[in-house]
């Protein structure tokens, strides 16, 4: 006999909380070798797991017809290059997996840099800031882009050379999302959380990210 009865609504308190005490614990995973990488953010595994970079953006890979965004190939080719068939270390913040079914991972190089961040740093991904990341992660991904940004690397020098919209883009304080201005989207921001952009190198700099419905990113040539 127990001590103390346990209901059958405290059982499943219980079970709840233990649930969510494994849901936020980061996971990690050592010596997984890479096997294909099909753009710049995606990692397929010798093992059959597929990850996605947490944190960043690449530019898009056509599919079903549709063209590649500008610099999609160059920042695909680059993450090839940098750790096609080799073993990297994966670690997770909890969120789990994606809707498309890939891990959401930090991963890194056996000399210990960050290859979300050295993709950043090299001007072929964008930092993709959430309200829950880890706010050194944050710090980190952020210096990267600035550093990136100040050289011009990668897409930066036609991406920043766009044309603006002549009121600036919408940014949202708090998910860090910038809208075109004709966005319906930018009439749900509250007063509080609204801030004007003038350019694109002002949002990007200051860690906002492209809204996915009114991106700018243009197709490539």
């Amino acid at each position: 006999m127990p001590l103390f009865p346990v209901t059958l609504p405290v059982a499943r308190a219980l079970l709840l909380a233990l649930l969510s005490l494994i849901w936020v614990m980061p996971v990690s995973a050592s010596g997984a070798r890479v096997q294909w990488i099909p753009d710049g953010d995606t990692i397929h595994l010798e093992d059959g797991q597929q990850v996605r970079l947490l944190g960043i953006d690449a530019p898009e890979m056509g599919r079903d017809g549709e063209p590649d965004q500008y610099y999609a190939r160059e920042s695909r080719d680059y993450l090839r290059r940098l750790i096609g068939g080799q073993p990297v270390h994966l670690e997770s913040d909890g969120q789990g997996l994606d809707r498309y079914g890939r891990l959401l991972a930090y991963a890194f190089l056996p000399d210990g840099r960050m290859v979300n961040e050295v993709l950043v740093e090299e001007g072929l991904a964008f930092f993709y800031p959430h309200t829950h990341q880890d706010r050194e992660f944050q710090r980190r991904m952020l210096e990267a882009q600035k550093r990136a940004i100040m050289a011009r690397k990668g897409f930066w020098p036609r991406i920043l050379a766009l044309p603006q919209p002549p009121t600036g883009w919408v940014g949202n304080r708090r998910s860090k999302r910038f809208h075109h201005p004709d966005s319906h989207y930018t009439d749900r921001i509250s007063p509080r959380n609204r801030v004007t952009l003038s350019s694109l190198e002002q949002a990007f700099l200051h860690g906002f990210a492209p809204a996915r419905t009114s991106s700018p990113w243009p197709d490539a040539n």
